[in-house]
C-alpha cells in the first residue's frame, strides 16, 4: 500500500513515471492526459493523438502496445 504524500514527493522529485495518452502535439510538445491531470511534455521520437505514453522527467515515450495473442486450451 502506498502513501499519497510518498507518491506525491516522488512525482514532484521526477522519479516516478506516469502513464497517459496524448490529447496534443504542436512543434515536439504533447499535451498528455494522466491520471494527475494534464501535462505538457517533450515528446521523444514520433508521435500521433490517441498514443499511449510514459511520462518521466518531462518527457514522454511511447509504450509500444500489446498484440493480441492467441490462446490454445488443451
Amino acid at each position: 500500500m502506498s502513501s499519497p504524500l510518498f507518491d506525491l514527493r516522488e512525482m514532484l522529485a521526477g522519479r516516478v513515471a506516469m502513464a497517459g495518452r496524448v490529447v496534443s502535439v504542436a512543434n515536439g510538445v504533447a499535451r498528455v492526459a494522466t491520471a494527475q491531470g494534464v501535462v505538457e511534455v517533450v515528446l521523444d521520437g514520433t508521435g500521433n493523438v490517441g498514443d499511449r505514453v510514459s511520462v518521466r522527467d518531462g518527457r514522454a515515450v511511447r509504450v509500444q502496445e500489446a498484440v493480441e495473442v492467441p490462446v490454445f486450451w488443451v
